[in-house]
């Protein structure tokens, strides 16, 4: 299947659009991934790599691009903004991630559950068959309503 690119499922926008491609999106998982060479990276990286934490961002942007998607097939406006409201279990392998490999991040996320505006999804970060990171997230997406009166339109 074919999809959008990131930005049209997303609400983020350079230098915070992190995710270079959207590989799968299901019911109820989504796959995307970034290479660590690519351009959106850049303002990251560290001479260290890219610090780990940011993959938290990575997993947030995901799920995003798995709403968007599903607002776009349901007919309703997409790329709403959200906010993560809790981050459990995040374990990354080391406190960077090396540009070692040509292979690309791989994120996918899988969700737990949802009601309305809130989910909670879990997920990994791979990289070729290795594991950098793991980790839950709970978000709430924001509606048109509550974006206003937060004054992003």
């Amino acid at each position: 299947m074919s999809y959008l690119s990131p930005q049209e499922y997303l609400f983020h926008r350079s230098p915070m659009l992190l995710i270079e491609q959207v590989n799968e999106v299901t019911a109820e998982s989504v796959s995307c991934s970034v290479a660590l060479d690519s351009s959106l990276l850049h303002p990251f990286f560290t001479p260290q790599g890219l610090p780990s934490y940011l993959g938290i961002e990575l997993m947030a942007q995901t799920v995003g691009i798995w709403s968007g998607y599903h607002d776009k097939c349901a007919g309703r406006a997409a790329a709403h903004g959200g906010l993560i409201l809790s981050v459990r279990a995040y374990v990354a392998s080391a406190a960077f991630f090396h540009l070692c490999s040509t292979e690309p991040l791989n994120i996918t996320m899988s969700m737990l559950m949802q009601e309305r505006n809130y989910a909670s999804f879990e997920g990994s970060i791979t990289q070729g068959p290795n594991t950098l990171a793991t980790g839950r997230l709970s978000l709430c997406q924001f509606d048109a309503n509550l974006e206003r009166k937060l004054g992003f339109n």
